[in-house]
């Protein structure tokens, strides 16, 4: 779907086409929902100053379908047929002369808003937590906040420090849940790739998770196992080697528990 030229006003284009609708909110990597667009009206579509509607015309255009076609493929109801209704409450001030497309959009941009300010906030608790050593619960005394919260965001923006191994177009909560994991990076790519919703996303991590649980008690249990069997053996065969681990198992199981852990036999009972 890349073009070297803006599908809406001609000029030069560069990078990836543009979502129309964005992925974060369930926008497929589908045709019917890409455009190439330049720079300057890839800023515009982004903030609202050109209609959803208008960047779907063109693709139906350029794809051979209609528009109620194209609002299917990425996932939105078709537009309905105008009928009589009443009239409807007083929108608030400032909201009246924006179209449904245009109030969209600008809610979206709302959130985009607030990713990037948590993004930076996160910085700046880095700074007061790692760099001035200033303990959660303090920061969180500082800022009117929880000191959960001050280690969300601290947490959140140390897996990704950088604005280059952020997904533009997932939101700050995907990148949350992929900090709770030993491979965020690795995460965010693969919900990139996919798709996913966050709660799609926490699915998968929860099932990965408790896969690799399994996996590494499998693991344990075959090295416990194999250390049982040499162990016997090595008493079987008696010795300076056998006499040395009977003495050293002996002095082990007779030492005395940590508060609440179950006691073993009495090493002198136990059958070698």
């Amino acid at each position: 779907m890349r073009k070297k030229t803006c599908e809406l006003c001609g000029g030069k284009a560069e990078g990836e086409p543009h979502h129309i609708r964005p992925r974060s909110l369930g926008g497929p990597d589908a045709r019917e929902n890409l455009i190439q667009l330049c720079f300057e009206c890839h800023r515009k579509a982004q903030d609202g100053l050109i209609p959803r509607d208008k960047l779907f015309h063109i693709v139906a255009t350029r794809e051979g379908k209609t528009f109620a076609d194209i609002l299917q493929a990425v996932g939105l109801p078709r537009p309905e047929p105008q009928t009589e209704v009443s009239a409807p409450p007083a929108p608030p001030q400032g909201v009246a002369d924006h179209s449904v497309d245009e109030l969209v959009q600008r809610y979206l941009n709302l959130v985009e808003g607030e990713d990037a300010s948590k993004w930076e906030r996160g910085a700046i608790l880095v700074v007061m937590l790692d760099g001035m050593k200033i303990k959660p619960p303090a920061v969180a005394s500082l800022i009117g906040c929880s000191p959960a919260q001050v280690r969300e965001l601290a947490k959140t923006f140390r897996a990704f420090p950088e604005e280059a191994d952020r997904a533009k177009d997932l939101s700050w909560f995907h990148h949350r849940v992929a900090a709770n994991t030993t491979e965020p990076k690795a995460w965010i790519e693969k919900a990139v790739e996919s798709g996913w919703s966050t709660r799609q996303m926490r699915e998968l991590i929860k099932a990965a998770c408790a896969k690799s649980d399994e996996a590494a008690r499998d693991i344990a249990l075959a090295k416990a196992e194999k250390a049982f069997t040499l162990m016997k053996e090595t008493l079987a065969a008696g010795g300076e080697a056998g006499a040395w681990l009977r003495r050293e198992l002996t002095r082990l199981l007779g030492e005395p528990r940590e508060s609440g852990e179950p006691h073993g036999p009495d090493p002198e009972e136990i059958p070698w």
